[in-house]
């Protein structure tokens, strides 16, 4: 399997030299040979293909091959996720990203046990870069900073599709995206100890669909990589 690194630019040169944390995990870590073939991408959609020309102690250069940009997603899928401790958190990223998620936004809900800190927008970030990696995946989810239960509501309240993941709920996912409008699909996932019926009651104000996975009650860290494995293959994208 050809690995994946990140660069901030690819630029348009025919060879590309690779520095810092990348090129010291490439070449300590990995250990790339001569003549090796890997991707490289910027993260925000464009790749490249190609082989491995020379290593230094923490940089190699990359004769490119083949580029190209990555193919168009289609709808954006948002998870709006409920804090949650550090492992399930990281759980919870990891998945979301190798199941597509377009954004994550963090939400400091009533019943959220843990607390939002300073440098958790750059530990998600490696996290999800982390996953992308592991998947190939050219494309890295936007991690937004923390969000209000009003503010999910302002920004995406009717007329955007935004479903709330409930365990009480009685309309199926799988109804509630038959009949999705334009713009954005945003999943909100509630704590491990759940949404309170003033979250619920804000949120389906607003236009909200109070939408169910199943029978079974997923766990905070799996809810939002069930719904957007549900969502992926309803809409075609799997």
């Amino acid at each position: 399997m050809q690995s994946l690194f990140f660069l901030p630019s690819l630029g348009d040169l025919e060879t590309i030299t690779v520095i810092g944390d990348e090129a010291h995990h490439a070449v300590k870590v990995v250990r790339i040979q001569i003549g090796e073939e890997l991707l490289l991408a910027d993260g925000t959609g464009a790749w490249a293909r190609g082989a491995v020309e020379s290593t230094g102690k923490s940089t190699f250069t990359v004769k490119v091959l083949e580029r190209g940009p990555a193919s168009e997603a289609g709808v954006e899928l948002i998870v709006v996720q409920a804090l949650m401790k550090s492992e399930r958190a990281k759980e919870a990223i990891e998945l979301l990203t190798v199941a597509g998620v377009s954004r994550i936004i963090p939400w400091q809900s009533e019943r959220s046990i843990a607390k939002w800190q300073d440098d958790l927008s750059e530990k998600w970030r490696s996290t999800s870069m982390a996953a992308a990696k592991q998947s190939r995946r050219f494309t890295l989810p936007q991690i937004e900073p923390p969000i209000s239960t009003s503010q999910i509501a302002q920004r995406y309240g009717s007329p955007s599709n935004l479903f709330i993941l409930h365990e009480a709920a009685t309309l199926k996912i799988s109804q509630a995206v038959k009949d999705i409008g334009v713009g954005p699909i945003v999943l909100v996932v509630g704590p491990e100890g759940g949404l309170t019926a003033a979250e619920l009651a804000t949120l389906g104000a607003s236009g909200g669909k109070i939408v169910l996975l199943g029978e079974q009650v997923f766990r905070s860290a799996h809810a939002g990589f069930a719904a957007l494995s549900a969502i992926s293959a309803l809409l075609g994208r799997w």
